[in-house]
């Protein structure tokens, strides 16, 4: 007696690529600028023994960052703003194969946020006992862009509390986040900061028009001095210092 068994698992993830096996993405983020070819193209690699087949499907964010935050499957022809071709394959043992993904539609006012799922499906399976074979699931972030991108972050300080509002009309990442104490000059080099101030392990990705609350450690609070991040726009980065 045959018996297969099928479970899939979606991961929303931040890397380069993917690290587990079934299937292999060269990237897991894509922006669509405004002056560029509206098109971009995800490697799919299948590092298995036998043939992996593999469907898209597109969702569109709703409220990006927020608790109102929704994903929409897009389904309907005619309403499609992101396009991903083909929209099923098969992915020979140890073969590659490109997705491409297509912006259909002119340049947004603000930035607009997809999510496009990469997902195996069993095929033909041969199994001489019982088995269970597990598909990993992988989601693309997508952005699309408007002609004239920038994001501007500003920040209030409340007791333990730092709230980062984002102003512009495209997502920023902030990370490499740095607590400087009163004395520590704004000026100074990374390499000076990095010995006199400390390291903040929290960050996070503040969408167009939206803010994140950074919760200060305990032995921050109610210091003075000044709260340095990266800001990365998914090209560049540059530094910022919020006061305390």
């Amino acid at each position: 007696m045959k018996i297969i068994t099928a479970a899939l698992s979606a991961f929303s993830l931040l890397f380069a690529s993917s690290a587990f096996s079934g299937v292999q993405l060269d990237r897991m983020i894509v922006y669509f600028d405004a002056d560029k070819l509206p098109r971009q193209d995800i490697l799919v690699t299948n590092p298995d023994k036998e043939n992996l087949y593999l469907e898209t499907e597109i969702f569109k964010v709703e409220n990006p960052g927020t608790e109102n935050e929704e994903r929409v499957r897009i389904t309907d022809p005619d309403k499609m703003q992101l396009l991903a071709t083909p929209g099923k394959s098969i992915v020979a043992p140890g073969g590659r194969k490109t997705v491409r993904l297509v912006s259909l539609n002119p340049a947004p006012k603000v930035e607009e946020v997809y999510r496009i799922t990469f997902r195996p499906v069993v095929g033909e399976l041969e199994a001489t006992q019982t088995a269970v074979k597990i598909l990993v699931a992988y989601q693309v972030l997508a952005f699309i862009r408007p002609e004239n991108p920038y994001f501007e972050v500003s920040a209030k300080s409340k007791g333990s509390e730092m709230t980062f509002s984002n102003s512009g009309n495209i997502n920023v990442v902030l990370r490499n986040g740095l607590f400087c104490p009163k004395g520590v000059s704004q000026k100074a080099s990374r390499e000076t900061k990095q010995e006199k101030c400390s390291e903040l392990e929290e960050g996070s990705r503040v969408y167009a028009g939206q803010s994140w609350t950074l919760q200060l450690p305990g032995e921050f609070q109610n210091k003075k001095g000044f709260v340095e991040y990266g800001l990365f726009d998914g090209q560049n980065e540059q530094t910022q210092q919020f006061p305390l």
